[in-house]
């Protein structure tokens, strides 16, 4: 079974360490025992190989979501020690001035509690103070095996995501966050600054063969309730901007969280995208827009 291997964060340096988060060390060693076991291909090969229909069971790739300064900061030197390519998956919004709150919630949930379980419990209470049927509806709706194949989420991690993507919406959950972070004296704004790459950054990757690829504008928690339209209009947004800023007409993606449907690859055909990643593995590669991908953590103990 070809794969990638999926990261998203890192600690070490100026980077706090969260949950799933990685050290260079631990980086390191994933790469030495990726290598050994499996045939861990630079993305221009991975790429050329999945065009051709070469791929062979063993070939696997690496990728990166999120554009995140964590990456550059702590994966890339490593990269480029061991002159391995990967591709890279930016959502465009982090740019714009209004702040993207996705990773700034991690973020928050992350460094201003005790551990994560105590955030839960203050988030569900406000939740219940300020939205008490919506508190029912979650405790009433919520199903334990909801993203039980992640075995990295806890049970705890499962509600809030429900809860997050099912019962309220965006509108309520940005309420209760930015109340929670004005209460601890976040200051998101600022924050926000120091999570994300930079235009220079992402042309630091390009110059080094790195692939850059979709990941959406938004991104959205569930892109396929959108309509045809608005899903091409969150696409094509993410890539003119990669196409004026880089130069480029990316042919790679990964999908948000992992979830599309047909209009999401309809959408994705129309742009000239020639191969698409989930977020999780998969038996075999249906299409070259559905790719098998593993989380980094299930390497970790391995």
């Amino acid at each position: 079974m070809s794969f990638a291997v999926m990261f998203h964060h890192f600690h070490g340096r100026l980077h706090s360490k969260s949950q799933g988060s990685i050290s260079a060390k631990q980086f390191t060693l994933m790469l030495n025992f990726l290598k050994k076991k499996y045939n861990l291909l630079n993305a221009n090969k991975f790429f050329e190989k999945i065009l051709n229909k070469s791929i062979k069971k063993n070939d696997i790739c690496l990728t990166f979501d999120d554009c995140l300064k964590c990456q550059f900061d702590i994966a890339l030197p490593i990269l480029k020690k061991k002159n391995i390519s990967a591709f890279f998956f930016i959502y465009s919004s982090v740019f714009d001035k209004k702040p993207n709150y996705l990773e700034i919630f991690r973020d928050f949930r992350y460094t201003k509690f005790k551990n994560v379980d105590v955030f839960y419990k203050e988030f569900f209470k406000l939740l219940e103070h300020k939205f008490k049927n919506k508190k029912k509806s979650l405790d009433e709706k919520f199903k334990k095996n909801y993203l039980a194949k992640y075995k990295f989420y806890s049970l705890n991690d499962r509600k809030f995501r429900f809860c997050r993507d099912k019962i309220i919406s965006k509108k309520n959950y940005e309420e209760i966050m930015i109340d929670m972070m004005k209460s601890k004296n976040y200051d998101y704004k600022k924050k926000g600054n120091k999570l994300f790459m930079t235009i220079r950054d992402l042309k630091y990757l390009k110059l080094n063969n790195h692939l850059i690829g979709l990941h959406s504008n938004s991104h959205p928690v569930d892109i396929y309730s959108l309509s045809y339209k608005k899903q091409y209009l969150d696409y094509i947004k993410n890539f003119n901007f990669l196409k004026k800023h880089l130069s480029i007409s990316p042919k790679s993606m990964s999908h948000p969280f992992g979830r599309y449907n047909k209009n999401s690859l309809k959408v994705l055909k129309k742009l000239g995208i020639k191969i698409g990643f989930l977020s999780s593995p998969v038996k075999s590669i249906k299409s070259n827009l559905e790719i098998g991908r593993v989380d980094h953590n299930s390497f970790i103990k391995k």
